[in-house]
């Protein structure tokens, strides 16, 4: 009888090692997956930092939008002037060359008049255009200040309520765990704000014509 206590015994500790291997390895494959887990855990809670798409911002802030449409805008009166003193000058232009043609120019001096008005018309044409590109550049200057100013005013009122060490462009980086991203935050907080303060614009508008 002792014999079979004996081999039973050692059965039922054969089972129980096998069944203790099973556990074990089961143990060790689960192991990766929760170190995983502490250490995102861990780099959640150590990593003070975010970023922002300013790409992704350009494209859905709707003060980005407008002043994308208004230098859109202005290239296109820019354009629009542009050709209109190319055609003025190539008329004129046209016009000389055909009094060449004719023999219309009775003297030297005649003909050499009207080069120089064209010179002259060529160079006033030069002057305005470069003067409405300056103003299109200070404009377009003054407007991405605004945006600038307003995205960074927006950024420090987030922050004073989530208290990041940093919030970054994503251009300024190679890589960001996607986990940082906060743009979709601060392009709805930003578009929130922008289109209070457009509300209370109308507000003020509309009293001041009472």
């Amino acid at each position: 009888m002792n014999k079979f206590y004996i081999a039973g015994a050692a059965a039922l500790m054969m089972l129980a090692g096998v069944a203790c291997s099973g556990t074990d390895e089961k143990a060790e494959a689960a192991v990766p997956e929760v170190k995983k887990a502490a250490e995102d855990a861990t780099f959640k809670a150590q990593t003070n930092i975010r970023y922002i798409d300013m790409d992704s911002i350009l494209q859905a802030y709707t003060l980005a939008q407008e002043i994308s449409a208004e230098g859109q805008k202005l290239m296109g009166e820019y354009q629009s002037l542009e050709r209109q003193k190319q055609n003025e000058l190539q008329n004129f232009g046209n016009s000389i060359q055909q009094k060449v043609n004719n023999n219309t120019y009775l003297s030297q001096e005649s003909y050499q008049a009207d080069v120089n008005d064209f010179n002259k018309r060529q160079n006033a044409a030069a002057n305005v255009l470069g003067a409405k590109q300056n103003s299109i550049n200070e404009q377009m200057a003054r407007q991405q200040k605004r945006l600038t100013d307003s995205i960074e005013s927006f950024i420090k009122d987030y922050n004073s309520t989530r208290h990041y060490d940093a919030i970054l462009y994503r251009e300024a980086g190679v890589y960001f765990n996607p986990a940082l991203n906060i743009t979709s935050e601060v392009i709805a907080g930003l578009n929130a704000r922008y289109k209070a303060k457009a509300a209370d614009a109308e507000q003020d508008k509309a009293k001041a014509k009472k």
